[in-house]
């Protein structure tokens, strides 16, 4: 398929087809059509390794990571997968104790606002509630 037709179906814009392409993460075969300038042609391989790409970004990846899980030998692909295996994880633990701390705020003003206002679980985060938004 012609760049329009992966782009469409990727819902990329062509620009960004294309820098993924210039950045090495994806290589579409040369078409026969087109003359001296060959039209690149795109695969379903090329639609699983877009769809990569995203999942990667949505994890917090950079293009120079996610390229790494594309390209690079297994035992580098694992190491990263799994330091952001771990980083996602953390990052739930902390949304968790985020919510459990709005669950408490939520109560203690429904309640009238008695008595010490609740405090967040983890140390990292206890600035949000020093803050004076109490």
């Amino acid at each position: 398929m012609l760049i329009s037709e992966f782009a469409r179906r990727t819902a990329l814009s062509v620009d960004t087809v294309r820098y993924y392409v210039r950045a090495g993460l994806m290589t579409p075969q040369q078409g026969t059509r087109g003359g001296r300038n060959p039209y690149q042609e795109f695969s379903e391989a090329d639609i699983r390794v877009a769809d990569v790409i995203r999942f990667g970004q949505a994890l917090g990846m950079s293009l120079k990571e996610i390229s790494a899980v594309l390209h690079a030998p297994y035992e580098s692909q694992l190491e990263i997968l799994k330091e952001r295996r771990d980083d996602l994880r953390a990052r739930g633990e902390d949304l968790l104790r985020l919510a459990r701390y709005l669950d408490e705020k939520i109560e203690w003003i429904n309640a009238g606002s008695h008595g010490d206002p609740p405090e967040l679980e983890h140390p990292s985060l206890k600035y949000a509630a020093a803050d004076g938004c109490d």
